[in-house]
């Protein structure tokens, strides 16, 4: 298991420097490995499945509510309080705010009722119509790691079997990567070994992963079930 003890030491071994601090730019290094990593193929990666949450948030009197504090990425499925999903803009994502836009007929969000249409954009969940009164949301989505500060604490939501290697190789093309400036030829070297060496095990995650595909839900008229095909 890759503890915060063992990634520390990992990590000084191969710096060969204690004075700098390593916790926060492990946990920074979790944190953008779980929010996505544009690899050189230009695909993006996927969603660490363990961080799969849902939570509901309220609506206000405003065409908008801020999305949960645990919030990352890839909201991917909104249902109103009976259960009933609530669809994203015609013909696009949650993400498709200029769409969500488009499809109003009142531009200025000013639409009143139930809500029937939703999307995210930056930290706010918008919605229309604005209900008379506060109507939870049910939202499915990605959540934030959460951060390392013991010793024996363990990264949150990467596989164990990756987890060293991935922010080992990450923290260090980073410090190796500071100061390539002055022209220090062994710290390029060894920027580019670790960000080789990152990349190549971020292709394993992704195959482990697998491809991050929208899930297909079907709803029972009876109980409005959410579920996966299979």
């Amino acid at each position: 298991m890759a503890t915060l003890a063992l990634l520390t030491t990992a990590i000084r071994d191969i710096i060969g420097d204690d004075s700098i601090e390593l916790t926060d730019r492990i946990n920074e290094a979790v944190s953008i490995i779980a929010g996505g990593i544009r690899m050189p193929d230009g695909q993006f990666s996927s969603p660490l499945p363990e961080l799969f949450e849902s939570d509901t948030v309220g609506t206000t009197s405003n065409a908008y509510v801020d999305l949960p504090a645990t919030y990352q990425r890839n909201l991917f499925y909104v249902a109103d309080e009976n259960g009933s999903r609530i669809d994203p803009p015609r013909g696009g994502s949650y993400y498709s705010f200029v769409l969500f836009l488009n499809n109003l007929s009142e531009k200025d969000m000013s639409q009143t009722g139930s809500v029937d249409r939703v999307c995210a954009k930056g930290r706010r969940l918008y919605y229309q119509g604005i209900p008379t009164a506060s109507e939870d949301i049910l939202i499915y989505f990605y959540r934030k790691p959460v951060d390392m500060n013991l010793e024996d604490d363990e990264p949150d939501g990467l596989p164990d079997h990756l987890s060293k290697r991935l922010i080992v190789h990450y923290v260090c093309k980073e410090i190796f990567g500071e100061g390539l400036e002055d022209g220090d030829n062994s710290r390029a070297i060894g920027a580019k070994y670790h960000n080789d060496k990152f990349y190549m095990a971020m292709i394993d995650l992704l195959d482990f992963i697998g491809l991050d595909v929208e899930p297909e839900y079907y709803a029972n008229s009876e109980d409005n079930y959410f579920g996966l095909r299979d």
